[in-house]
């Protein structure tokens, strides 16, 4: 049980270098959009409507749509297909957006060029949630640095041992997540826009992951059917 949630853990953790790297190539690349998250897409939906900018309201309307299909998807298969874990799904539209986008001219109009990226990283930050009870993001980091600091500030104030595991978890999510952050940039440094292309490392040893992932649930169903009959 140790051995399975601590792989769990490291899974979790090579998704947040992830989705470090895909944040931080969308604000490189896209004239600092964010492509992870909503909020400043919300904002400026209702900053351009107030100001009459109606063809980037319809372009952000597009986004929020966008992303809103990715965290949907992560219900529907589930309940209307017959897969349960969206691991492996998550990792090959991770490629294909990092694929796409890579494509696409520094040019193109920033938000239109994240529509990819928007569809992924929700499609990962529902796929990739809770590891040992713990509820972490792997594609922003605003959460995880708030967990991780009142944890360790609980931990110093109480000693409590459950404190410091739970901190050294979302430590340990945003220390890799930066990790990617840093991979991005030097990718940019070197290959601009196509740098998109050097986030499939990490996707490919996260692949690796996903289909071990599920050799051991095959595994476990095996046993507990074993020992049922």
């Amino acid at each position: 049980m140790e051995n399975k949630e601590h792989f769990q853990v490291c899974f979790h953790h090579l998704m947040a270098v992830s989705g470090g790297f895909m944040g931080a190539y969308a604000i490189l690349s896209r004239l600092d959009v964010f492509g992870s998250s909503q909020t400043a897409n919300m904002i400026t939906i209702v900053a351009h409507l107030i100001g009459h900018n109606y063809f980037d309201v319809l372009i952000r309307v597009a986004a929020l749509l966008v992303y809103a299909a990715g965290i949907s998807l992560t219900v529907l298969i589930p309940r209307y297909t017959a897969v349960k874990n969206l691991h492996l799904f998550s990792i090959f539209i991770d490629m294909a957006a990092l694929l796409a986008t890579g494509f696409i001219p520094s040019t193109a109009n920033p938000v239109i060029a994240l529509y990819p990226f928007f569809f992924a990283t929700a499609f990962q930050w529902c796929s990739f949630g809770a590891v040992k009870g713990y509820n972490s993001a792997t594609i922003f980091s605003t959460n995880n640095l708030r967990q991780t600091v009142s944890s360790f500030t609980q931990y110093l104030c109480t000693g409590d041992k459950n404190a410091l595991d739970k901190g050294l978890y979302f430590g340990g999510t945003l220390l890799f997540f930066h990790i990617g952050v840093i991979y991005s940039c030097l990718a940019y440094r070197l290959w601009e826009v196509k740098a998109a292309w050097a986030g499939l490392l990490p996707l490919v040893i996260a692949l690796g992951f996903g289909i071990y992932e599920i050799s051991l649930t095959e595994t476990s169903v095996k046993n507990f059917l074993h020992a049922k009959s």
